[in-house]
């Protein structure tokens, strides 16, 4: 036991930079979610994390930290959650701030897998600091996976999401898909306050004018961008129109709108933030390597039936929300899919389940158990249709 009475374990420390790691959940992307903690005799002397792009790195955080309260660092040991960086970004490597502070052991739960960021072990170890790797290793991964498959891949993680009745209907017969599930939408608001991006087909776009954004009261969250597949410009056309009655393009929402589509639309002013990408190949994975040059490292699919059938063999992770609601006739969740029968199992394992407290609706979180894309599920992935 410390000082404090708190047992002196990497993994009890290690959980707490973890936690400290998730604040930084959606403010820091493309950037990964790192945490930070300092300790000396059994105390904790330092507490940091990545508060948002282009701010300071947990590290520095962390030692902030311990500077404001007056305490001396050298021969402390810091806890990060990912690998100390050692190159010159937004901000000079962690590494010589770690190394000038005087702490003498670093504990790493995970090796940072961008090139960039140098070989940050290396150096501590060449500066006489003792360095211990893989503490709590898969959960800082879990918590940094649209980083670790954004900088391994160079296509943003992609989570589908949708909402059905029991009968698989994502929408009724007339094509109004709103308000499926309320008691279970916080958990929708969750996943678009720490995705860089939400997407959606035109379809979406013209027959229920989302807003997409996050509703979470008391909470600190940022929008996500819009990207909106519009393979025939109908939306564009809308939109020239009277911009001021689609809600995706309210600029009080701070955030980027990308639309991609066939139609030039040439001499035409859009706001500054919004911007029509028109590239020759509207395939699928072309869209995914034209977004994560735009720096999205993670994608939240949310609409509707074209868009869903398309995505699905690209999605790493699957969310799918059930009411105990029958539309009986309506658009099915993956209507545009031709599966052979005996193909029809998809690469995914339920990871997760949540009912409702009124037991009226279900989330059901399915993760990718297999690499690789399953292609052959779609006939045409030449072009999207939004």
């Amino acid at each position: 036991m410390g000082k404090s009475g708190v047992p002196n374990n990497d993994e009890f420390y290690m959980k707490i930079a973890l936690r400290l790691a998730k604040k930084g959940l959606g403010f820091v992307n493309p950037n990964p979610p790192v945490g930070a903690v300092i300790v000396k005799d059994g105390n904790i002397i330092g507490r940091g994390y990545h508060t948002r792009f282009g701010a300071l790195h947990a590290e520095r955080e962390a030692l902030l930290d311990a500077k404001k309260k007056g305490v001396d660092v050298s021969g402390a040991t810091m806890y990060v959650t990912l690998e100390p960086c050692d190159h010159y970004g937004k901000t000079s490597p962690c590494t010589n701030a770690i190394i000038e502070s005087g702490i003498k052991r670093v504990v790493i739960a995970a090796r940072d897998p961008n090139p960039v960021s140098g070989d940050g072990i290396k150096k501590l170890l060449k500066n006489g600091i003792e360095v211990k790797v893989g503490v709590l290793e898969d959960e800082a991964k879990e918590v940094a996976k649209f980083f670790f498959k954004y900088v391994t891949t160079g296509l943003p993680y992609v989570t589908l999401k949708y909402a059905s009745t029991l009968d698989g209907k994502i929408a009724d017969k007339i094509g109004s898909s709103k308000w499926i599930t309320q008691e279970l939408r916080k958990e929708v608001h969750k996943l678009r306050s720490i995705h860089k991006a939400v997407l959606v087909g035109a379809e979406t776009v013209l027959k229920d004018n989302p807003i997409l954004n996050v509703r979470l009261p008391k909470m600190k969250f940022k929008n996500p961008d819009v990207v909106v597949l519009d393979e025939n410009g109908r939306v564009l056309k809308k939109v020239i129109a009277d911009i001021d009655k689609f809600e995706l393009f309210n600029p009080n929402y701070d955030r980027r709108v990308i639309i991609f589509s066939s139609n030039q639309c040439q001499n035409i002013e859009f706001p500054e933030y919004v911007k029509v990408k028109t590239p020759e190949n509207l395939s699928v994975e072309n869209i995914l390597k034209e977004l994560a040059k735009e720096g999205i490292d993670s994608l939240l699919i949310e609409g509707g039936a074209s868009v869903f059938s398309q995505f699905l063999p690209y999605a790493d992770e699957v969310y799918g929300f059930y009411a105990t609601k029958v539309f009986g006739k309506g658009k099915s969740i993956f209507e545009h899919l031709e599966i052979p029968v005996e193909e029809s199992e998809i690469p995914f394992e339920i990871q997760n389940l949540k009912i409702s407290k009124n037991m009226k609706e279900l989330m059901v979180v399915m993760r990718r158990c297999s690499q690789g894309l399953f292609s052959t599920y779609v006939k045409d992935t030449s072009m999207v249709r939004g």
